[in-house]
């Protein structure tokens, strides 16, 4: 974990929004580096797929876990209809623009003076987990910015503290440079951001086969579903032992 600079202050007690920023699974509108490899409604139940294990990840952790609010941040914005099952979710539409503009005006509409924080996560990195969470609340609640980067250079968490400067302007979003210009505007604020070893976006054919090998070493249940899932939509060849569990094509959030 990086050593954080940053004053301390004392453990605010607030709860926290874990914000899952979403797209409406539309084929040719998720997942197209996975084409043609696969087919673009393949690749869009890809990250369906992918969408409800961290909505279960994430559900399961606020009802054990006290003080975490639950907000989707969704694009497009005329899609609200499709996210009508989330009833547990504050949903909240993506403005226009970039994804930093998106980013900051979904943050200035959460954040308010009920909140310690705002955590965003996303889709494409099913190996984030609720134990992740837990750790960057506790670094929200302590004032300090959080980040799990991920392997490609960008990120797939961030932690915002209340009252403390964005993070999202002037970021190079969807380049290698994300991870480390967060860093430069942290520094630049006068804290450090503390953070976890990187994780694994998943946005090429090599990747899925990459996370079905991972997987395939983790001996948790949700793991070893989301790998039969995973090798279902994909057409790739799990050992003869394996067999697929569910279907997943086609299927919207519900």
């Amino acid at each position: 974990m990086t050593k954080n600079n940053s004053p301390q202050y004392a453990y605010d007690p607030r709860p926290v929004a874990l914000v899952l920023v979403a797209k409406q699974p539309t084929a040719g509108r998720v997942k197209t580096r996975l084409t043609p490899m696969l087919s673009m409604h393949d690749a869009a139940a890809i990250y369906t797929l992918f969408l409800q294990h961290i909505r279960a990840m994430s559900e399961q952790l606020a009802a054990t876990m006290p003080g975490i609010n639950l907000v989707l941040l969704f694009d497009p914005p005329e899609s609200a209809v499709t996210w009508n099952q989330w009833t547990l979710w504050r949903k909240i539409p993506q403005t226009c623009g970039g994804l930093g503009e998106r980013l900051e005006s979904g943050l200035r509409t959460i954040m308010d003076q009920s909140l310690s924080g705002c955590i965003f996560i996303g889709a494409d990195a099913p190996e984030l987990d609720a134990d992740h969470i837990k750790w960057t609340v506790d670094e929200i609640r302590r004032s300090r910015y959080a980040m799990i980067p991920a392997h490609d250079g960008g990120y797939v968490l961030i932690g915002i503290p209340s009252g403390s400067k964005s993070l999202f302007c002037g970021i190079s979003f969807s380049t290698p440079l994300v991870a480390a210009q967060t860093r430069q505007a942290a520094t630049r604020t006068g804290m450090v951001i503390s953070e976890l070893p990187p994780l694994h976006d998943i946005d090429t054919h090599d990747d899925l086969i990459a996370l079905l090998q991972r997987l395939r070493t983790t001996a948790v249940a949700t793991s070893t579903d989301l790998r039969h899932q995973v090798a279902e939509i994909s057409g790739i060849q799990l050992p003869k032992s394996s067999r697929c569990r569910r279907r997943w094509r086609g299927q919207r959030p519900q």
